[in-house]
């Protein structure tokens, strides 16, 4: 049943039964002491669903954890800085043969532009 009740243009929220009108007889009485389990049995179960998405996103070893995306972005860039220094210590070196450069050229721009993509 819909607890909202439309009169007209307004929605009118139905009466709530007060505390001071008598109880059912077969409705089962809780006591405090069970709702203040029941809480904390809730608290635990959501802590330990928080503690399980934490743990799904980071990868562990036996000595630190680790965060996956910074993971990536340290090894991306390590190997991109590679590339660049070697790319860029041939394209100085060998600067009588052009035929050479041309790899080491087109591997720069692809790091660069790999870069680019990222940023944009």
């Amino acid at each position: 049943m819909n607890p909202l009740t439309k009169v007209g243009n307004n929605f009118v929220i139905p009466r709530r039964e007060s505390r001071h009108e008598p109880r059912l007889s077969n409705e089962p009485r809780v006591s405090n002491e069970l709702v203040k389990l029941d809480v904390e049995h809730q608290h635990h179960v959501e802590d330990v669903k928080l503690e399980i998405q934490r743990e799904s996103q980071s990868w562990k070893s036996c000595c630190f954890e680790l965060h996956p995306a910074s993971t990536k972005f340290v090894g991306k860039f390590t190997v991109s800085l590679i590339i660049i220094g070697l790319c860029s210590y041939q394209l100085i070196v060998n600067i009588d043969n052009c035929t050479a450069q041309i790899g080491y050229s087109s591997l720069l721009s692809l790091v660069v532009g790999s870069w680019l993509n990222i940023m944009v």
